[in-house]
Formats: C-alpha cells, sequence, structure tokens
C-alpha cells in the first residue's frame, strides 16, 4: 500500500500530515533520530521536533533515554492504531451528543421529495441515511453490490432494531460481498445484462446520459419501507462520478422526468424478483 494511503489513513484517526508522515517513516525504520526521520519523511527539519514532541505525548512514540542524539521508538502498531482508534471513538461518542441535540432543537423540517446525488462519499452517506432510519425493512436489488462492505455499519444498526434486510443478486455479485451475510439475507435471481438493459433502457434515452458511461450491471436499486428508493449509478471507470437518485414517494412517477420513473418501475420489478 501507497505511503500516501497510509498517511491519509493516519490522518483520520485524528493525525496531522506531517505527524501521519514521520509515524509512517518511524514504524518503516524502527528507532531512529530526528535528523534520519525528517529526511525519510519529507517533514521540514523546523517541524520535525515539534511533531516528535506531539506524537510522543499522543503515547504512540517514546524518546529513548541515553541516547545522542536524541532517537525515538514507535509504540508497537497494533496497540499505536487501537490508542488512537478509541480517541476518534470517544471524540464521536462526545460530538455524536452534543450534535444531535441540536438537530433536535431544530425540529422537524420539510423534506425533499425526490433529490440527486453525486460523488461516491454523497452517494454512501445517502444510503447510510436511508439504511439507519429504515423501520421494518431494506430491500436492495443489483448485479454488482461490491459498495455495500462501505455500509456494514448502518446494516448492524438496523439489524438491531429488527429490520429485515435483504439483498437480490447473481452469484458473482454474492461473491463481492463477504461477511456481508451476518447482516443481511442474500437472496439468488437472475438480472442478467439482458434484463436490466431492457429494464433500465428508457433511462439511456434521457439526454444527458450517454450509455457508454455506465455499466448496466453496476446499478443497484434499495427500497426502505416502501416509502423510500434509491438508484445508484456506478460507472465502469474512473473518469465518471457514481451518481444516486433519492425518491421519498412512489407518487413520484407522475413527475415528467424519464429516470424517476424508469426507477420506480424497475424497483418493484426486481425486488419482487420478476427479472429472472
Amino acid at each position: 500500500m501507497a505511503q500516501d494511503t497510509i498517511v491519509g489513513n493516519l490522518t483520520s484517526l485524528g493525525l496531522t500530515k506531517n505527524e501521519a508522515k514521520a509515524y509512517y517513516s518511524l514504524v518503516k525504520m524502527g528507532r531512529s533520530s530526528a535528523r534520519v526521520i525528517a529526511e525519510d519523511s519529507g517533514v521540514p527539519r523546523s517541524k520535525v521536533y515539534e511533531t516528535l514532541e506531539i506524537l510522543e505525548r499522543r503515547g504512540i512514540i517514546k524518546k529513548v533515554t541515553g541516547t545522542n542524539p536524541t532517537e525515538f521508538d514507535p509504540a508497537p502498531v497494533d496497540a499505536a492504531l487501537d490508542h488512537l482508534e478509541e480517541k476518534v471513538k470517544g471524540s464521536v461518542t462526545s460530538a455524536r451528543k452534543v450534535l444531535k441535540g441540536l438537530q433536535d432543537l431544530r425540529g422537524t423540517e420539510a423534506k425533499e421529495f425526490a433529490w440527486a446525488s453525486q460523488g461516491m462519499e454523497q452517494v454512501i452517506m445517502g444510503m447510510r441515511t436511508a439504511i439507519e432510519n429504515a423501520q421494518e425493512y431494506v430491500y436492495i436489488a443489483s448485479a454488482s453490490p461490491g459498495l455495500l462492505g462501505r455500509l456494514r455499519g448502518a446494516f448492524s444498526t438496523a439489524k438491531n432494531r429488527g429490520v429485515t434486510i435483504e439483498l437480490y443478486t447473481i452469484t458473482p455479485g454474492r461473491l463481492q460481498i463477504p461477511g456481508l451475510e451476518h447482516y443481511l439475507t442474500v437472496k439468488i435471481t437472475s438480472p442478467n445484462k439482458d434484463r436490466l438493459t431492457e429494464g433500465f433502457s428508457e433511462i439511456f434515452q434521457s439526454p444527458g446520459l450517454p450509455s457508454d458511461e455506465f455499466e448496466l450491471t453496476r446499478m443497484l436499486i434499495m427500497n426502505v419501507d416502501g416509502k423510500e428508493s434509491i438508484g445508484v449509478f456506478l460507472p465502469g471507470d474512473d473518469s465518471s462520478q457514481p451518481w444516486s437518485l433519492h425518491i421519498r414517494s412512489r407518487l413520484v412517477v407522475f413527475i415528467q422526468w424519464q429516470v424517476v420513473k424508469t426507477v420506480l418501475s424497475s424497483v418493484e420489478a426486481i425486488i419482487q424478483n420478476k427479472m429472472s
């Protein structure tokens, strides 16, 4: 895994970029002086001592006594990452309590009838929110359900409340989600590419959505309690952003929007296992 990826992972655990780079280098090299760490990590010499002192205060490195120049030693990786993770969890718990209190004070707000989201993080957040708000069931249909791996926490939350979660997929798709069977029931059906092409043909007649930009078998439909539907469209390569369409009422079929109408009709067909 590239250094930039590891540095990014460490910053998500609360380290600054310089701290993450210094810790990465120290783990890679073992006991080292500040000068060597600065040269290897790219942390400026003027910042390296301050950075190492902060890492020491965080408890994930320590000074080696009796060394000249002073050397630093990293804590064992498992212990250090567990320590950082616990701090992040504590911060999340504290922030959740305060922010939910502020949210509750706002009272009930009007909700959108239908809207679109673009970009993977927005798509995932929209799905997560819908799943965590489910009361009775979540039905998902997809020939390519790999992104569901990022929703394990939401599935766990819903399942613990007694929500029924079912995934309709084909056998190759099932192999992409090891471990998810703990949270949902996987049902094998056969919405093959030809059927998907037929079921979603109207979408690609809409202006501004060339069919060659999206792989038909990389679509996902989610229905929550029969009250909210989400259609997720994953591009076949990195040149386009994934996007999703959210609908909070079946009456949206009356809206003159071809994509909306097609998604709604396809939801019912796939969920009822009629696309076999």
